[in-house]
C-alpha cells in the first residue's frame, strides 16, 4: 500500500470516527438532560405531594442539581414527615438514597436530619405522639448519588458509548499495527534488495572470470568441463537473486503498456521449457483459441508472470509432465489457462499459494524454490487489470486461470 493512499485511509478514518464520538456525545449529553428533567420532575411532584399534605400553601424550589427545599411555614412532625416522604418516592420509582432535614423556619437551623437508603424497608406506621417542637419549620430533600442514578437510567447509551470509544481504540491499535508492519516491510524489502545487489558484483565477477578462464585455457587438459560447471552454477545462482529481487519488489510494479500479442508471448515462453519438458518425456501442448490476441501490458512482466506457471506446471509433475496452455476469449479479455497433470492442491491451500514465501508441498515432493512465483503472478495480472485463479484437485492436476483485458 502507498504512503499516500495509507495517509488518506488513516485521516478518512480518523474524521469518522472523530464524528461519530461528537454526535454520540451530543446525544448523550442530549438523553441525561433528558433523564434529569425527569426525574427533577417526579422529585418535585413527590415534594409537592407530601407538602400539600402538611401545609396550606408550600413552595417547592430546586436550589442545586441535587437540592430541593420546601417551604411550609408549618409546624412538621420529623418522624410523619420521613414516613411521607419514603412512601411517596416508593411510589414514583424513585429507589435511591436521600437525606432529610427540618429547618426551623425562623433562621434556617437544622432541627432534624435523617439519611434514608432507597433498600430501607418501608417505615411502619407510627400513631404514638413524638414529642416535637412547636415552632413552624421547613424541609429539605438532599439526593447524594442522583448523577449516577440518573445515568444507571441510561444503560443503553453508556454501552453504545463505550462500544465506540472501543472501536475506537482499536481503530488506533490496528493503526499503530499496520504502520509498524509497513515499517518493518521496508526494513525487509531495503534489506532484500541491499545483499541481492551485493551477491550481483561477486556472480558477475564470477562470470567475466570463467569465460576469461574458458578461452584462454586449452581443451586438452580437461579443465573446460568444470569451467562449464562454474559457468552453469553461477547462472543459477544469478537467476535464484533475480527471482528474490522481484519478489521483493512485487508491491511496487509499475507496468510499460506496449500492444503485446498474447499469442505470440505465450509461444516465446512455451519454447524455452519444450526441452526441459521433452526431458522428463512429457509434452507441452499449445492450444490458440482466441481470436482477438492484442492487449495492452508490460511484454517483460507478462513474460516472466506466463514462465512462471509454466514452470510451476513442470516442477509439480512428479512424473512426465503433461502440459496445455489455452487460450479463448472471455468477455472484453482473454482468457489464458494453464493445465497440468501434477499433485494438485489440496482446498485449505488454494489461497495461500498466491502468497509470498508459500510452497505447496505433498509427501516426499521437495520441489526447489522461494515461493514466490504464484504471488508474482498475481500481482503483475493485477496491475494489468486483470485476474488471476486455480481450479485444482488433489492427484488430479492444477488448472491456473489469467484474464487479461483486451487493449
Amino acid at each position: 500500500m502507498k504512503r499516500k493512499h495509507l495517509g488518506r485511509i488513516i485521516l478518512l478514518g480518523t474524521v469518522v470516527l472523530t464524528c461519530l464520538l461528537v454526535v454520540q456525545v451530543y446525544w448523550f449529553k442530549r438523553a441525561f438532560d433528558a433523564a434529569e428533567q425527569q426525574f427533577d420532575h417526579r422529585v418535585q411532584l413527590a415534594l409537592k405531594h407530601v407538602a400539600d399534605s402538611v401545609s396550606p400553601d408550600p413552595q417547592v424550589k430546586k436550589l442545586s442539581s441535587n437540592f430541593f427545599f420546601v417551604s411550609t411555614e408549618s409546624v412538621l412532625n420529623n418522624t410523619a414527615l420521613d414516613r411521607l416522604l419514603k412512601k411517596e418516592f416508593q411510589s414514583r420509582s424513585l429507589d435511591l438514597d436521600y437525606e432529610l432535614g427540618v429547618y426551623n423556619a425562623d433562621d434556617d437551623t437544622l432541627v432534624y436530619g435523617n439519611y434514608v437508603k432507597a433498600t430501607q424497608p418501608r417505615l411502619a406506621e407510627d400513631h404514638a405522639t413524638a414529642q416535637q417542637n412547636a415552632m413552624e419549620k421547613n424541609f429539605a430533600v438532599y439526593f447524594p448519588k442522583k448523577e449516577s442514578y440518573v445515568a444507571a437510567q441510561l444503560d443503553i447509551w453508556i454501552f453504545s458509548t463505550f462500544m465506540l470509544l472501543l472501536m475506537m481504540g482499536f481503530f488506533a491499535y490496528a493503526i499503530v499495527s499496520l504502520l509498524r508492519e509497513r515499517k518493518f516491510a521496508e526494513l525487509k524489502n531495503d534489506f532484500i534488495n541491499n545483499m541481492t545487489h551485493e551477491f550481483k558484483t561477486p556472480v558477475t565477477n564470477i562470470k567475466i572470470a570463467g569465460e576469461m578462464l574458458k578461452h584462454k585455457m586449452p581443451e586438452q587438459n580437461g579443465t573446460q568441463v568444470y569451467i562449464d560447471i562454474l559457468l552453469k552454477e553461477n547462472e543459477k545462482l544469478r537467476e535464484k537473486i533475480d527471482q528474490v529481487l522481484l519478489g521483493a519488489s512485487v508491491d511496487h510494479l509499475q507496468p510499460t503498456l506496449e500492444r503485446v500479442d498474447v499469442h505470440q508471448l505465450i509461444a516465446g515462453c512455451a519454447e524455452a521449457f519444450q526441452l526441459k519438458v521433452q526431458e522428463r518425456q512429457g509434452q507441452l501442448h499449445l492450444k490458440f483459441e482466441a481470436e482477438s490476441t492484442l492487449i495492452l501490458g508490460d511484454r517483460e512482466l507478462l513474460t516472466q508472470a506466463i514462465n512462471n506457471v509454466i514452470d510451476n506446471a513442470e516442477k509439480y509433475s512428479p512424473h512426465a509432465p503433461h502440459i496445455v496452455v489455452q487460450t479463448r476469449d472471455s468477455g472484453k479479455g482473454i482468457a489464458i489457462d494453464i493445465i497440468d497433470n501434477g499433485i494438485g492442491i489440496a482446498p485449505q491451500m488454494k489461497q495461500k499459494v498466491f502468497e509470498k514465501f508459500f510452497r505447496v508441498r505433498s509427501g516426499d515432493i521437495h520441489v526447489k524454490g522461494f515461493g514466490l512465483g504464484l504471488s508474482f503472478v498475481k500481482s503483475v495480472i493485477r496491475s494489468h487489470h486483470g485476474e488471476v485463479s486455480l481450479i485444482s484437485e488433489l492427484d488430479k492436476g492444477t488448472d491456473v486461470r489469467i484474464f487479461l483485458p483486451r487493449a
